[in-house]
């Protein structure tokens, strides 16, 4: 926003509209004219809530015209150090050795993350059960207190706990390893490139925005996160830049609607609302 108040010179103002599960906020945009002068900056809730069955008072694929994606923050999987294993691929042996299901922890069920453990823990066959928490402080607590053995989160704040020692970390779900716990692995490089998943954001706004006006947005949108200070306090952050074209973010939002409502099936995963 302050970035692209110097390129516009005119004021955005960023207005926090929390509740419902993000569904609160993506409402008043909806409902807003479709000026250009109303903007979402929306989350994987885009595709999660209605992967979870959510009632929404619209149809995210229809109701809102994309304008760019902005940044990712990939999920990862830490474990406590007690653990007699310090890589993925000794965890999943000793995760097989044991007689009862191995916990792991997330910050809200239903949430982006847990989703991904789910995913992770299909595609690896390995016999975990999710516990949630209201939070990634508690549930990084109990994980280094040894009440579950595993984490599912995104990079921050969990990387900062496995660069601290406090947690080993086995995997992160990125192309590229992440600057804030460099010596994890990628799932790309453990052989798993289809499990690359992260918290995205990108900014939307209601449909029947003029093409022209979508277009100068997106051209914003670009040029803002190219801005080498953005990029370097978004990575401060654990965020990857992305950028996308309108088509590209709407695609995105169908593929990562569709993979995760097909997880909430296998996994017979509810959440209330």
């Amino acid at each position: 926003a302050e970035k692209m108040t110097a390129l516009l010179g005119q004021q955005v103002i960023v207005e926090n509209k929390g509740g419902g599960n993000t569904i609160i906020g993506m409402d008043a945009v909806v409902k807003s004219k479709p000026d250009g002068h109303t903007l979402l900056l929306g989350t994987t809730t885009l595709a999660t809530n209605a992967a979870l069955g959510l009632k929404q008072p619209f149809e995210p694929l229809k109701d809102f015209q994309m304008i760019s994606t902005i940044a990712d923050i990939p999920d990862m999987i830490a474990i406590n150090n007690d653990i007699p294993a310090k890589t993925y691929t000794q965890f999943v042996e000793w995760v097989g050795k044991q007689k009862e299901k191995v916990r792991f922890s997330c910050s809200g069920i239903g949430n982006q993350p847990h989703l991904w453990g789910e995913l992770f823990k299909t595609r690896n066959k390995l016999n975990m059960e999710v516990v949630g928490y209201k939070g990634s402080a508690d549930a990084l607590r109990d994980t280094m207190g040894g009440h579950v053995q595993a984490v599912c989160d995104v990079v921050l704040p969990t990387g900062v706990h496995v660069k601290a020692g406090r947690l080993t970390g086995i995997v992160v779900a990125s192309a590229e390893r992440s600057p804030i716990c460099p010596d994890v692995p990628t799932v790309g490089e453990l052989g798993m490139k289809d499990l690359e998943s992260a918290v995205f954001y990108g900014v939307a706004g209601p449909a029947g925005i003029p093409r022209p006006v979508v277009e100068r947005l997106n051209q914003l949108c670009l040029e803002v996160i190219k801005d080498p200070a953005v990029k370097a306090k978004f990575a401060e952050l654990g965020f990857f830049t992305t950028g996308s074209t309108p088509e590209a973010y709407l695609e995105k939002l169908k593929f990562e609607t569709e993979r995760w409502t097909k997880v909430v099936r296998d996994n017979n995963i509810k959440v209330e609302g």
